[in-house]
């Protein structure tokens, strides 16, 4: 039979091993079988590798060129260069036994079936999981599809076939907006020094959380030199946090300030509230106070105005009075 069973992790699982001697040359591959099926399921497969092993090692059939395979060519000559690299690199090591051996040019039922996989609340061997949500899909197929494009521009694979991936869209439907009562009321219920000057930073600044704990005060406002969209950028310091700009030297780590983000707002009975949601109030704020979305994109740091768009539904009463302006020149 081409599978045995081994045990990994504590669990039984199946492996298959191709070992033949071919025109004088001993060829032998080997590899675990994805969790989660029978053995009578795992030996079908087995075989069906064991075909395409011999075929690739008698000529009659080109080599398999994996989704793994281009995850590591993609990781090994690019992965120095993401700024996401941590978090990228563990959501690939996290989903590695979904596409770690799924052929790079047969996509659209791959794609379909990771899919529905990441959306279960079932996993592979009956434990129950979180289900994804379709931003967090989109998020990983992206990655893949990164991977995949990658390894045909430098000719690993022969055909780019990621566009019959079936990708859910990335919504950015969420519009939770806080006035500035409500994010002082998290803010007071937050009982670290650094962490309550951060939500008011964000509310006051609509710098990102990570973009605050490295922003560099000075007497033309807060410099960062590294942002999302590549380029530098500057925020004024709005009067009501210039003492925090001058006083407070923002040592914390990440995890501590959503570790007491999430108890701050839990306590002041807005338990649904992200950090993130004072980046939007913040827009809310100047497109209320009649700013436009091209100087609301500046300040929030979007590279174009299409990722302002979002908040276009809130300036109804500014295009309202743009629209009586008509006729009365």
């Amino acid at each position: 039979m081409p599978t045995e069973t081994i045990t990994k992790n504590g669990r039984k699982r199946f492996r298959w091993t191709f070992e033949r001697v071919i025109d004088g040359t001993r060829i032998r591959k080997t590899k675990l079988i994805p969790a989660g099926l029978s053995a009578r399921e795992a030996d079908e497969l087995g075989r069906t590798w064991d075909a395409a092993a011999y075929a690739v090692a008698t000529g009659t059939r080109k080599p398999i060129f994996t989704i793994g395979d281009c995850v590591r060519v993609h990781v090994a000559d690019k992965s120095a260069g993401w700024k996401d690299r941590k978090i990228r690199l563990q959501v690939l090591a996290k989903y590695a036994p979904e596409y770690e051996n799924q052929d790079a040019q047969d996509l659209y039922a791959w794609s379909v079936k990771f899919s529905g996989f990441m959306r279960s609340s079932v996993s592979h061997q009956g434990f129950r999981k979180k289900p994804s949500a379709d931003g967090t899909i989109h998020n990983v197929l992206g990655y893949l599809r990164a991977a995949i494009k990658y390894a045909h521009k430098i000719g690993k694979i022969e055909y780019d076939q990621t566009a019959k991936m079936v990708i859910p869209k990335q919504s950015d439907e969420r519009h939770v907006y806080k006035e500035r009562r409500e994010m002082l009321e998290i803010a007071k219920a937050c009982t670290h020094k650094q962490v309550r000057a951060a939500i008011r930073v964000a509310f006051y600044s609509g710098m990102r959380m990570s973009e605050i704990l490295r922003a560099v005060p000075t007497k033309s406002g807060f410099s960062l030199e590294r942002t999302k969209n590549g380029q530098p950028r500057l925020i004024p310091i709005h009067p009501r946090i210039a003492v925090i700009a001058r006083r407070v030297k923002f040592t914390v780590l990440p995890w501590k300030v959503k570790s007491e983000w999430v108890k701050a707002r839990k306590k002041s009975g807005h338990p649904d509230v992200r950090f993130h949601d004072l980046r939007h109030s913040a827009a809310s704020e100047m497109i209320n106070a009649g700013i436009d979305l091209y100087t609301v994109a500046g300040v929030l740091g979007h590279k174009t105005t299409a990722s302002t768009r979002r908040y276009a539904h809130l300036a109804t009463s500014s295009l309202a009075a743009a629209v009586k302006k008509i006729g009365q020149s």
